[in-house]
């Protein structure tokens, strides 16, 4: 082993450079799978579906979408695959209280 290695190792542990941080999960995922969102991996969101029990027979998709930022938002989509309620979640609804 070279003296370079050595000392790179070394500044490694000191350091810890290679520790792994453990991501923890968002809370909201836990909860909305509780409830009975399935995860669409072709949407990349959690969906549930409502029908009607009348005549004529409707359905709606209510969805949570994870944006890139790390934030949520709630869509209500039907009539046509039309988007007819969108709104941001709101961060308290995300906080784990212990």
């Amino acid at each position: 082993m070279h003296w370079q290695d050595r000392i790179s190792d070394w500044l490694s542990k000191f350091f810890q450079f290679n520790k792994i941080e453990e991501t923890k999960p968002d809370p909201l995922i836990a909860e909305i799978e509780a409830k009975g969102y399935k995860y669409d991996s072709g949407n990349d969101w959690y969906e549930r579906t409502w029908t009607t029990e009348s005549e004529p027979k409707e359905s709606i998709r209510e969805v949570y979408q994870q944006l890139e930022s790390g934030d949520w938002n709630q869509l209500m989509i039907g009539y046509g695959d039309n988007i007819f309620y969108e709104e941001k979640v709101e961060k308290k609804s995300l906080e784990v209280t212990d």
